[in-house]
């Protein structure tokens, strides 16, 4: 299993990294092109223009839009997302297209037009998106939740930034911002699939001649310090349920503990036969699903709970979680335990490597995160090392209940 979970790792001389993990046999191949500058790398007055940035890309003006159209004349895909610490653009396309669809994407990355019309266009745009992220609970508890988890890491801004701060980004800042950040030395590009080392050559003409100033410097956040306030409630329009994120913050990507709290995540909430399943589904009936998380990056970590319950239900769910956190950090999981949740994240890192849309995520994150090919292998053999102990000994670290933070989003009452 270990050689499945290698890509093949090389460094242009312009500073780009790119990466060859085929897929055999595939019909389609995926080049996808990463740039580290997400919205935790933006300035506070500025947030939201990583993710304006990401618009502009195959919008910003009429050659990009005849480009990016262009790919589906051939029965290709192309696809775009803005995250904590990158843009990912991704390209799907049938072998015979590859090189085409590598000039492409370089065009679209690497082209330096943009035009102040269509500017102004996607800030419209843009505007329209972020109202419909409002308006989905399930999105914003958890930035409520992030808000009063971190006071000084840019981590608790959303990724689309603030009407307020999206409506005064200028056009110059925009075009500052991709000639910083738009660089080979700050990106990666990521070829998976029905691709090989015979024609890799040719893809990446489109890269080669492109140049930059060097990666840009990054300042590390401060570490925070002050305990998260415990419950925070609201009221939310739109809603018949109350929403309910439970979180703490953990560490980062790299930190020894993350495997462990990984593991916990899936014991917690991962599938039907998970801890919190069983109790407040099966259990209790008090909700439809319950879902865990360990999400993390270069410099951050957070443990995430979330629900939807009835109304009167609220504080039995909250009781019946901190139950189950508590029983983690005071008793011992069984081996067999331990043994079914490795199963189900080595399966689903499995089936993630097969699936050609989370395949070339996880290479993206991975390599994002570690700069090192053998970074998911490695990652896997932490998973398998895991003991019952360090479940144990992660659990007390990071879950004393005044390490948690709850957000609430009540429904509004009517008057």
């Amino acid at each position: 299993m270990s050689a499945n979970l290698i890509w093949k790792r090389k460094i242009l001389p312009n500073g780009l990294t790119v990466l060859l993990y085929p897929r055999q046999p595939a019909n389609t191949a995926q080049l996808s092109v990463g740039v580290k500058f997400g919205s935790n790398q933006e300035q506070k007055d500025q947030a939201g223009i990583a993710h304006f940035l990401e618009h502009m890309l195959a919008g910003g003006s009429d050659q990009r839009i005849k480009l990016s159209r262009k790919v589906e004349d051939h029965g290709g895909i192309l696809d775009f997302y803005t995250d904590r610490e990158q843009v990912v653009g991704t390209m799907d396309v049938t072998p015979q297209n590859l090189s085409e669809a590598a000039s492409i994407l370089s065009e679209l990355f690497f082209g330096t037009e943009f035009s102040a019309d269509k500017f102004e266009t996607e800030r419209k745009i843009i505007l329209n998106e972020l109202a419909e992220v409002e308006d989905d609970p399930s999105v914003k508890i958890e930035e409520l939740l992030l808000e009063k988890l971190y006071r000084k890491h840019p981590i608790h801004i959303p990724v689309g930034g603030y009407p307020k701060t999206v409506k005064k980004l200028a056009f110059q800042q925009l075009v500052d911002a991709h000639r910083i950040n738009y660089v080979p030395q700050n990106m990666l590009l990521v070829l998976s699939g029905n691709v090989s080392e015979d024609n890799l050559e040719e893809t990446l003409d489109g890269f080669r001649d492109k140049r930059g100033e060097g990666a840009p410097e990054r300042t590390v956040p401060p570490i925070e310090m002050t305990k998260p306030k415990p419950l925070i409630v609201e009221e939310k329009s739109g809603i018949t349920q109350t929403y309910l994120c439970m979180g703490a913050r953990t560490v980062n990507s790299s930190h020894k503990d993350t495997p462990a709290l990984d593991l916990i995540s899936t014991l917690l909430g991962g599938g039907t036969s998970s801890r919190l399943f069983t109790e407040l589904r099966e259990k209790y009936a008090v909700t439809y699903d319950v879902s865990s998380a360990h999400c993390k990056g270069r410099d951050f970590g957070y443990f995430s709970i979330n629900c939807a319950v009835n109304n009167n239900k609220v504080d039995k769910t909250r009781a019946l979680i901190f139950k189950e956190i508590s029983k983690l950090r005071e008793t011992n999981i069984t081996h067999e335990e331990l043994e079914r949740v490795k199963q189900i994240m080595l399966g689903g890192v499995l089936r993630g490597m097969d699936n050609p849309h989370d395949c070339y995520e996880i290479i993206m994150f991975m390599e994002m995160q570690h700069r090192n090919e053998c970074a998911l292998k490695n990652y896997v053999e932490k998973i398998k090392a895991v003991t019952i102990s360090d479940i144990q000994d992660a659990a007390n670290i990071y879950f004393a209940e005044d390490n948690f933070c709850s957000a609430i989003f009540n429904p509004i009452k009517s008057r």
